[in-house]
């Protein structure tokens, strides 16, 4: 063997050693953006993935689109944050960038007040805090239905505008708030609409302090994970998702969540196909 083909071979074998290290099959450490209020699940989580081989640094955030830009430019691997009827919301130039991998959990909301203790005693004219995200919103008005507050007009499917209320017998106002202000709504509202993230910030018990919880748990109000759609069959996002859609996270949910998060495991191809309500 010549010299000439040896110095080829092992500039072969060098760059080949590189271009593994810097793959992102060699790398396995994934950057997540989530909830704050899900820490427990996701250092439950984190534990079984460590024992993989697999490492998952948390980065917590408190809106939407912040952590699908991270995402989309590439500063986060996934984000568990956001439900099925946002992301399909998404702007069309964000969406295409990601990927659904899989669903996690349903999330409860419900109407508090740190002023009354029952629904009817909510007086007239009343300022209600609300989401101002579009599918929140929407959730919002739905339990405020329920509730027997407001009657939405026919056909309202959880999007639009106040303008969807037929009828306001007790005239309230309603009031928009960003996520990350939505804990602190219940301080200067007669009663706010929040999850039951957000209500546990504010100081409520989520399930006990709810002058009512919300009975719906549609496929839109699902939250997901989701990742850039380049990585969606990456081989440690798949890990990834069996480590969380698993029994014993099920169960750690349940017994730690008391209700207020109800697991539901569906893979990312669900999420992406339309149904019919």
């Amino acid at each position: 063997m010549n010299l000439r083909l040896i110095i080829s071979l092992f500039l072969f074998i060098v760059i080949m050693s590189l271009t593994s290290c810097h793959s992102p099959a060699g790398n396995r450490t994934i950057t997540i953006g989530i909830n704050e209020s899900d820490q427990m699940i996701w250092d439950f989580v984190a534990k079984k993935a460590r024992e993989k081989g697999l490492n998952l640094s948390l980065a917590a955030f408190s809106e939407y689109a912040e952590a699908d830009l991270a995402l989309a430019g590439g500063d986060l691997d996934a984000n568990a944050f956001q439900t099925v009827s946002y992301f399909k919301s998404l702007p069309p130039n964000v969406k295409k960038k990601l990927a659904p991998l899989g669903t996690t959990y349903a999330a409860s909301i419900g109407v508090y007040s740190k002023q009354y203790k029952q629904l009817e005693d909510i007086p007239d004219g009343a300022v209600i805090a609300v989401p101002d995200e579009a599918a929140a919103f929407g959730r919002a008005l739905f339990l405020m239905q329920e509730a027997g507050l407001i009657t939405l007009k026919k056909g309202f499917n959880g999007t639009g505008s106040a303008d969807m209320i037929k009828d306001n017998p007790k005239h309230l106002i309603l009031k928009t708030e960003t996520k990350k202000n939505a804990f602190q709504a219940a301080e200067h509202a007669d009663a706010a609409v929040l999850s039951q993230s957000d209500a546990k910030k504010a100081g409520f018990h989520a399930e006990k302090d709810a002058l009512i919880r919300s009975a719906q748990m549609k496929e839109a109000y699902i939250h997901l994970i989701a990742v850039r759609a380049e990585d969606k069959d990456d081989e440690r996002m798949r890990t990834l998702l069996s480590l969380y859609q698993s029994d014993d996270t099920a169960a750690f949910i349940e017994k730690e969540y008391q209700g207020s998060l109800v697991p539901v495991f569906l893979p990312g191809s669900s999420v992406l196909t339309e149904k019919k309500e």
